[in-house]
């Protein structure tokens, strides 16, 4: 278990960058299309997990084109860009083609070209032989050279025009001293800084970092470019700096002996890699053992993964909303709501690939013993249509109906084959199945069809769920999982997302609110107003930016249907 450590910092640029985000954006919109295959020219980013992650989600990265024998399927120019002779190769493949190259580094692109036609020669400050610096040199017309830093430039001889850019991820401070060398022996000398804003807002931050910690840990690929470039400022400012790919690379005994710890972490590096870091930095200070966190921490998380938390939550839900409807809660319904819940929860968790490398008790259910979770889900399922067979042949026919909807969700791709994912959609059938086993087959078994009640029940059930499943997407963006447009937040934005939460927990507010007028049980809306406090508090914790990782958020999150049905147990038994 993981404690707050004011003595380890960490910076708040670090994660991935926009352009970094884009081009994941891009091959996982494509993957969720259909069943064509996806190939990368070359690594999409420098992050070996990350690309381990697009691998099991079926996106290859393929050294050339002549590794592609499937031409039907899609090919996307990586986030670094390529040259333009190899992008009229692949465009001439006659391939679906799509350009995930980082819209800063096509900037620089741009700049070298509109120079190199008017006769420039191309000086790129940067690492000969790195992907973004290759493409570059593509623009310069044969008239370029790459320099690593002032020491070469010093080699170079004389330029009558030349044209000075930077890689990206440069360091600030050796493209200046480069760029003034050069200028010193050139008539005609233009200095374009193309360092990204994001690289400078790193660096920037990592300067004031580095000087007020006595150890610093880089966390990112060991390829990475602009990952290796932030660990060797780090060094000259720290000498104490070590760069890691994971939490099991750090060294107990340097941490323990640091007074006070800089966390960063480069441009291609998800931000649940960095808090794996942090979390376990924080532990080894604590003197807590990987053996101790494997306790109760990972009980808990072996909980909460293993969707029984979210199943209980969901009946908590469903003991509610019988209460709301004024139907008398039965065993049999909450032990369907349970079973229906967690099989649909399991079998949707485990067909989404790449779910298991964030982390160890997600990798050890879905990824290692997939196979048995599956079992686990579909069991569950025949358990739920079992116990439907006993509340007679409607509900049953209801409950084949909701599971068959709910087994094909996760394998809509197969069957709308080419077409966009419909943005929110995981975040409504979420908010459906749900409604529909905690109010409708209740209300069917009972002979009431669709009163004034129900209806009431049914809007505030689902308009909780809904809730919930948008800020989980929110919480799952944040660390940098990936999904997809399914998911509202994905869809429409961070901030759009929160504003509409903002709506929906006003219009919860006033459904709540409005019961009491309409004559319910005042205990009952005192109870129900008590659960939207809960939620209230919920959505503050969102909106100040503290969005917690997400085994805390699904912590969280239905703990609120647990806290809403123990006020209304509470209030209907006093």
């Amino acid at each position: 278990m993981s404690y707050k450590d004011t003595s380890v910092l960490l910076a708040k640029t670090s994660g991935f960058c926009p352009g970094v985000k884009k081009a994941i954006d891009s091959v996982l919109e494509l993957a969720q299309k259909g069943r064509k295959p996806i190939y990368t020219l070359g690594p999409l980013i420098h992050n070996p997990q990350v690309i381990q992650m697009l691998e099991e989600k079926n996106i290859r990265a393929v050294k050339s084109l002549d590794e592609i024998k499937d031409t039907g399927g899609v090919i996307v120019l990586r986030a670094h860009g390529i040259t333009p002779e190899l992008e009229a190769k692949v465009r001439a493949t006659n391939m679906e083609v799509v350009d995930a190259t980082c819209p800063l580094v096509k900037r620089v692109q741009k700049v070298i070209e509109e120079y190199a036609g008017q006769g420039y020669h191309t000086v790129i400050v940067g690492d000969e032989g790195h992907a973004e610096v290759t493409g570059l040199m593509g623009y310069a017309k044969g008239n370029g050279t790459v320099v690593s830093g002032p020491e070469a430039a010093r080699q170079l001889p004389r330029f009558e025009k030349v044209n000075v850019v930077s890689q990206t991820t440069q360091e600030e401070k050796i493209f200046s001293e480069t760029a003034a060398v050069i200028k010193a022996n050139a008539k005609i000398c233009v200095i374009s800084n193309t360092i990204c804003q994001p690289t400078k807002a790193r660096q920037s931050e990592i300067v004031e970092l580095s000087q007020n910690v006595d150890l610093m840990i880089v966390v990112g690929g060991k390829h990475s470019a602009n990952t290796t470039r932030l660990a060797e400022l780090c060094s000259r400012l720290c000498p104490n700096t070590i760069h890691v790919e994971s939490e099991d690379e750090l060294n107990p005994a340097a941490v323990r002996a640091a007074e006070n710890i800089g966390i960063t972490a480069g441009a291609s590096t998800p931000n649940w890699m960095t808090d794996r870091v942090l979390s376990r930095a924080v532990d080894i200070r604590k003197n807590i053992s990987l053996a101790s966190v494997g306790g109760l921490e990972k009980l808990w998380r072996t909980v909460i993964y293993s969707c029984v938390y979210t199943a209980f939550s969901a009946v908590a839900l469903g003991y509610v909303c019988m209460k709301m409807q004024a139907i008398k809660p039965d065993l049999r319904f909450l032990a369907l709501i349970w079973f229906y819940v967690l099989s649909m929860h399991i079998i949707n968790r485990a067909s989404e690939k790449g779910i298991g490398t964030s982390d160890s008790v997600k990798s050890f259910l879905y990824k290692k013993h997939r196979a048995l979770m599956i079992t686990i889900g579909l069991l569950a399922g025949a358990a739920a249509l079992l116990t439907a067979a006993f509340l007679g042949r409607r509900v049953f026919t209801l409950m084949i109906l909701f599971s068959i909807f709910g087994l094909l969700y996760p394998f809509r791709h197969f069957i709308r084959k080419g077409d966009d994912a419909f943005p929110g959609s995981k975040d409504i059938v979420t908010a459906l199945g749900w409604t529909a086993v905690a109010v409708f087959v209740p209300a069917m078994f009972y002979g009431v069809h669709f009163s004034a009640i129900d209806i009431i029940a049914a809007v505030y059930a689902s308009l909780l769920v809904f809730m919930r499943s948008v800020m989980l997407g929110i919480s799952a963006v944040k660390t940098d999982f990936i999904i997809g447009k399914e998911h509202l937040c994905k869809a429409l934005g961070d901030k759009a997302a929160k504003n509409i939460m903002l709506a929906l927990a006003a219009a919860v507010t006033v459904l709540v609110l409005a019961t009491a007028a309409w004559g319910w049980e005042p205990k009952m809306s005192a109870a129900l107003l008590a659960g939207n406090v809960y939620m209230i508090i919920a959505l503050i914790v969102y909106y100040k930016g503290t969005v917690p990782k997400t085994v805390y958020a699904e912590t969280m999150l239905d703990g609120q249907f647990i806290f809403l049905a123990a006020a209304t147990l509470i209030s209907t038994t006093t």
